[in-house]
């Protein structure tokens, strides 16, 4: 019995399911990745660790993309996730892999950070614990889950109000990304704001994107090679104009969305690079735990002496994710499932779902 759990644990192949696309996992591996990269980058620059101008830029030059990409992931499940559990069941499977999991995650961090402030980069007090609500940018990685969960709540409303005319779903993303400027100071309604479009689009091209002759020229190398040259020029110019209008922001990263996951859908077909459909399949739990396992892994290297930035930088990266995983798995293992999903009604819904849609 030990021997299975200890292989269950430490095998890290993904469950298999027919339901899943390994495109969409290799697509959310190369972004988790690029996530983390981001974080634990700024987290050791917080640190007081010296980080060459190059490693910074180029993480910036590669930020335009990689949030509005899950939006759009999960954007193209939500017409066939509805229309399987129906918008009830739907709204109550996102209150158990969204906003639950975001609600018990950010009191466990902000928690941490208080009581262990020494390995903390973050000025912590108990009014933070307001900002879970008000102010979600404020508590560093986990703000995206909470802005998922209002979007897709927002999205499934306006979409019982006009009955399938996804077009009208494009509009109303056009509209929010205009007043996103005007909300900024409220973070979780700048988010909605800017995110919305992302979700919109990937619902209404999912009636497209599975098509076999669509995934023919998505996996397509020649088809991959001609955008690469437009996709470094894009990034390249978003470096330089980060303050850019939300509107010509909105091209780069769709732009950047659509070369990830040509990329995803090549390496897909070819059944390379493998690992990152395993980092997708788990980037939930990735991006819950990273932040967390990182911190302790800062405090232990250069406890020793390990100081210096790409090296820290190059060892932190794949032990955050490795670790995650691990410790993601040992927790479901010891019965601590309820970390990472609650059960809100869960009678009710329909397991057999796909279960692509949170990130």
């Amino acid at each position: 019995m030990h021997q299975l759990t200890f292989k269950d644990i430490f095998s890290l192949r993904p469950e298999k399911s027919e339901s899943r696309y390994a495109w969409i996992d290799y697509a959310k591996g190369i972004a988790i990745i690029l996530v983390v990269y981001r974080h634990l980058a700024y987290g050791l620059v917080a640190a007081g660790v010296s980080m060459p101008k190059g490693v910074l830029a180029t993480n910036d030059m590669l930020y335009s993309f990689r949030m509005p990409l899950f939006f759009l992931l999960s954007g193209l499940f939500f017409g066939r996730s509805v229309a399987k559990r129906g918008a009830l069941n739907f709204g109550i499977s996102k209150v158990n892999t969204l906003l639950y999991p975001y609600l018990l995650w950010a009191v466990i961090q902000i928690s941490l950070q208080i009581f262990f402030p020494e390995y903390s980069n973050a000025d912590r007090s108990r009014r933070d614990f307001m900002n879970i609500i008000l102010q979600p940018r404020t508590l560093d990685q986990l703000w995206y889950l909470f802005a998922l969960f209002n979007v897709t709540m927002l999205y499934l409303f306006t979409s019982q109000l006009i009955k399938g005319k996804k077009g009208w779903q494009l509009l109303v993303g056009l509209a929010l990304l205009g007043v996103a400027p005007f909300v900024q100071s409220s973070s979780a309604l700048y988010d909605i704001a800017l995110h919305y479009i992302y979700f919109a689009i990937g619902d209404i091209l999912a009636v497209y994107f599975f098509r076999s002759e669509i995934q023919d020229m998505l996996s397509n190398p020649v088809n991959l090679l001609l955008l690469t040259p437009v996709f470094c020029l894009l990034q390249w110019y978003y470096l330089y104009h980060q303050q850019m209008n939300l509107y010509i922001l909105m091209l780069i990263a769709l732009n950047g969305c659509l070369f990830v996951i040509m990329l995803a859908s090549w390496l897909a077909k070819l059944q390379k690079l493998q690992f990152l459909n395993v980092i997708g399949h788990y980037s939930l739990y990735i991006y819950l735990l990273h932040v967390t396992i990182f911190a302790g892994l800062r405090a232990a290297l250069m406890s020793i002496g390990i100081t210096n930035g790409i090296t820290l930088l190059l060892i932190c990266i794949p032990s955050a994710i490795l670790l995650s995983i691990i410790a993601y798995r040992i927790l479901v293992r010891v019965g601590c499932s309820f970390l990472f999903k609650g059960k809100f009604g869960i009678g009710r819904l329909n397991k057999n779902i796909m279960t692509h849609s949170f990130i």
